[in-house]
């Protein structure tokens, strides 16, 4: 490098000792085009050879990492977000965002399904247009989509071949499926299967769930609508996945200033709740099972970011009445080996009670549309409706898992009058076993655990240590 230095000021030297009043013509036209080029900044590609070490050292540091061993202290979350576009669910990716920036990998995924072709083609055109717009508003997350047959399988592929060496997913971050009793069953299945696969590619799992949802497509399909002329002028088919590459935080803020209905702006509002500064106030950790310490690492990493640095952190856990002090002694004593700050921590003796009447009674009347009712029918027609609809849930299932059920219930009533307040619910993600419990069965569990609350984030580590005491 110094030699190449010493050369070029050599040849600078030599170019005034020829000719002086050439040269300084020369470096006056150089210095104009200089200045003309930076002023226009054409959109051109010139090339660079740093270009090609940063790739270099990139591809050497990867490389390097698979000879280092997995160890506990260096584990960080690192995402598959299933966003499908980044800028339909921001609020998905905003949260996602806030525990892996400067920390851990996040990748943003769709799955294409449909007939082969025009998926392949409608996704290679969207690749470099969605990655650029996580780019330009400043997403430290990388995009990928694949085409399938089914949403379960297109998420099956990016599981297993996500992630380079040492840089794969170890969490899976989806939103909560929020028309599942409206859904196809085939689509509920596909919802319920994907929670399986992580587990079984031994991924931990996050569900978040907020009350107006996050997906926001009808609404910028309604901007498009009350948008200037020249967007009426134009299919909306047509223009819209153009469209939504120029969506930014400036453009939903335009919506919001629109007539666009109360329900549409109460989702525009929920979709940038994660953008905004949380204000002094708590977020609670119910942890309920032992998961390798998913569920506390993940507050814990929100808490020290920017945003959420106003929130503090609040225990709940279950626990014995005659025993109350002194496990909330044992759970402190944890904690502050784990290195976790915490207000307050609080032992739930009633978890196992059964639910009142009336919230029973509500969990009921939403199961019964999926209920098979085999007990009031005879022996062939009740096994004749279990092979057209294996689906439904049996009355035997029902009973067999009776106590799970009245503890799902009996928990959303706890959480209602624990923290309906709080900023952030983070709660132990119950697991159904993989073919024992009905998908419909799970989804109702998944829906009255967490009905009528604030944001609510449903955890669930692979059972792998994720947290480290003091050495």
């Amino acid at each position: 490098m110094w030699v190449s230095l010493f050369g070029a000021l050599l040849c600078c030297g030599v170019m005034f000792v020829i000719n002086w009043w050439a040269a300084l013509i020369t470096y006056a036209i150089e210095l104009f085009l200089y200045i003309y080029v930076t002023y226009k900044k054409p959109e051109v590609n010139w090339g660079s050879s740093t270009q090609a070490l940063y790739y270099i050292n990139a591809l050497d540091s990867a490389l390097a990492l698979t000879a280092v061993e997995d160890h506990v202290k260096n584990f960080r979350p690192q995402c598959i977000a299933l966003t499908g576009a980044p800028m339909i669910r921001p609020a998905l990716l905003d949260i996602t965002h806030t525990f892996t920036k400067n920390n851990g990998l996040c990748i943003c995924c769709e799955v294409y399904t449909g007939p082969r072709k025009l998926c392949v083609k409608e996704m290679n055109s969207g690749m470099a247009k969605k990655q650029a717009w996580l780019t330009k508003n400043k997403r430290k997350a990388f995009y990928a989509a694949v085409a399938a047959d089914s949403f379960r399988d297109g998420v099956k592929s990016l599981l297993q071949a996500s992630g380079l060496g040492r840089m794969k997913p170890n969490t899976l971050v989806i939103g909560f499926k929020k028309d599942w009793r409206n859904a196809a069953a085939s689509q509920v299945e596909n919802y319920v299967g994907v929670i399986h696969d992580a587990f079984d590619f031994e991924l931990g799992m996050i569900i978040i769930r907020i009350s107006q949802g996050f997906d926001i497509s009808q609404v910028l399909q309604l901007f498009l609508h009350l948008a200037p002329y020249s967007y009426t002028l134009l299919n909306s088919s047509e223009i819209f996945p153009h469209f939504l590459f120029l969506i930014s935080e400036s453009t939903i803020n335009t919506i919001q200033s629109m007539h666009v209905g109360e329900f549409n702006q109460k989702l525009l509002e929920a979709s940038t709740q994660f953008k905004k500064k949380q204000g002094k106030g708590t977020i609670d950790i119910w942890w309920l099972f032992d998961d390798g310490g998913l569920t506390i690492l993940i507050p814990y990493i929100l808490t020290i970011r920017k945003k959420w640095k106003n929130c503090k952190l609040r225990i709940f856990t279950g626990g014995k009445a005659n025993r109350i002090e002194e496990e909330k002694l044992v759970m402190a004593s944890l904690l502050s080996k784990f290195r976790i700050k915490f207000a307050d921590i609080n032992i739930i003796c009633d978890i196992n009670m059964k639910p009142n009447k009336e919230s029973w009674k509500f969990f009921e009347e939403m199961i019964e549309p999926y209920r098979l009712h085999e007990s009031c029918k005879d022996i062939t027609t009740a096994e004749k409706l279990k092979r057209e609809t294996p689906w439904k849930i049996t009355d035997a299932e029902l009973e067999a898992f009776k106590e799970k059920s009245y503890r799902q219930v009996r928990l959303n009533e706890l959480l209602q009058e624990h923290s309906r307040a709080a900023n952030l619910i983070v709660l132990s993600l119950p697991v159904a076993r993989k073919g024992v419990v009905s998908d419909y069965l799970y989804m109702a569990w998944l829906e009255i655990l967490s009905k009528n609350l604030p944001p609510t984030l449903m955890v669930r580590g692979n059972h792998k240590n994720v947290l480290t005491f003091y050495s």
